[in-house]
């Protein structure tokens, strides 16, 4: 047998890997006058495949934490260049908040379609696990609009 690692163990490194490869791609935007051109679509690129990565190597990891995230890599990426006596650049900034609201963007707009369309879960993913059953998802009529009751 094979020892095996506890599932959330195996979430924290996932997560930890993507943190490191994501400081290791986007590094060299913070010494951009020194490794690369000025180049504004460069960084909205980067930080684009770096959140879409992200989103794609992290399925369990809730969507509002990766953006998060993101924002907080271009913050220390926009105030890197500080400490090296450099001024802080508004518009790499923009074009790294650019890149991350587009790898965003599309997964919330779909899932304001699901609850556009009604549907919703009646009980949230804690409480479940907490009552051990996993609920069926909720399918609403055509056309209606359902709402959460409050608990």
């Amino acid at each position: 047998m094979f020892p095996t690692a506890p599932f959330r163990m195996m979430r924290l490194g996932c997560a930890i890997v993507v943190l490191i490869c994501a400081i290791v791609l986007v590094s060299p935007l913070s010494i951009r006058q020194m490794v690369l051109p000025g180049d504004l679509t460069v960084d909205a690129i980067t930080f684009y495949g770096v959140t879409a990565g992200a989103y794609g190597l992290l399925p369990f990891v809730r969507r509002g934490d990766i953006a998060i995230v993101a924002m907080w890599v271009v913050l220390g990426v926009g105030i890197a260049p500080c400490f090296l006596g450099q001024e802080i650049s508004a518009s790499h900034m923009f074009a790294d908040m650019a890149g991350v609201l587009l790898a965003a963007g599309p997964i919330y707009i779909a899932r304001f379609r699901q609850v556009a369309q009604g549907d919703i879960r009646l009980y949230r993913r804690r409480q479940i696990e907490a009552a051990g059953f996993i609920a069926p998802p909720v399918q609403a009529e055509p056309g209606a609009i359902s709402v959460p009751a409050a608990s």
